[in-house]
């Protein structure tokens, strides 16, 4: 299997654990994986959940260690994200009145994927 295919694949299968680690807390997953469409204006946001007045945009990445997995989490990385959450709550009116923060998840050679609240802030 090529490369690219076989981390596609992990990177998936660990979006995958990030959901059901979601659904057995008290986040409510809004939208699973959301790929932006030539034209729709916003990119790729891995996860997007709620729990009370919070609204996180998840972004998922599996690598050895949590370390690794954050410093993976590039400058123009982020800035997509937060440009493909600003159109995502344009779209979604009644998304407005959540506070807005960005969370990632760490699939590493732990059984379990961990997450990081307020992984980083918007710029």
């Amino acid at each position: 299997m090529q490369r690219g295919r076989r981390a596609e694949r992990r990177g998936r299968l660990a979006e995958i654990l990030c959901l059901v680690r979601l659904w057995g807390t008290w986040w409510r997953v809004i939208a699973p994986r959301l790929v932006g469409k030539r034209g729709a204006g916003f990119g790729e946001i891995d996860i997007v959940a709620k729990c009370g007045r919070i609204l996180a945009f998840i972004e998922v990445k599996a690598r050895a260690s949590e370390y690794e997995a954050l410093e993976s989490i590039t400058h123009q990385q982020r800035a997509r994200l937060q440009s493909a959450a600003a159109t995502f709550l344009a779209q979604s009116s009644t998304l407005a009145k959540y506070d807005i923060r960005f969370d990632a998840m760490i699939v590493s050679e732990r059984l379990w994927p961990g997450r990081i609240g307020d992984a980083w802030q918007p710029e």
